[in-house]
This record gives C-alpha cells, sequence and structure tokens, in this order.
C-alpha cells in the first residue's frame, strides 16, 4: 500500500508541477552561509541550547550543531536559527 501512495505523490508532483519535498510533507532547509539556518514546514524544537538545536521535521529530527546559537525567529511554519553553525545532521 505505501508503494501505491509513493507513486500517487509522485504523479500529483508532476501533474501540478509541484516540488517533491512539499507534496511528500518534507520540510525545507536552508544554510546561508555559516552563520544562518532557515527551516519551512518544522514540527517544533526537541531541545534547545548554545551549541546544538534538535528540530522535529516530522520524519526526520535535524540536528544543528555550532557555537552561539540563537532561535532568532519562530512561527507556526518557519524558524530561523543564527550562530556559528558548524553542522547541519538529519537523524
Amino acid at each position: 500500500m505505501q508503494h501505491l501512495w509513493d507513486r500517487l505523490r509522485e504523479q500529483t508532483a508532476e501533474t501540478f508541477d509541484l516540488p517533491g519535498d512539499v507534496v511528500a510533507g518534507l520540510p525545507r532547509m536552508e544554510l546561508v552561509g555559516s552563520r544562518e539556518f532557515w527551516m519551512e514546514g518544522h514540527r517544533g524544537i526537541l531541545s534547545y541550547g548554545t551549541e546544538e538545536i534538535h528540530i522535529s521535521g516530522g520524519r526526520l529530527v535535524v540536528c544543528i550543531r555550532g557555537t552561539d546559537l540563537d532561535l532568532r525567529a519562530m512561527n507556526a511554519n518557519t524558524l530561523c536559527i543564527s550562530g556559528r553553525i558548524a553542522a547541519v545532521e538529519l537523524e
């Protein structure tokens, strides 16, 4: 049954010319240099510290590692983390 849903999502994305990540319900992430990280489609902060932040992305967890990390902006859909970002890991 899962295979059928995957095919349906792919066909929907192609038919309506939508990005695959949007149809699959995956978050969209953008790293701007090593100082700013943006994420659309997050599902909340799981843990927060100045050296490590874990964010729920639904099917995956995004771990931001660095120094002087700060949650600069957040609303129901989008968040921005600033600081000296050393790594972005997907778990």
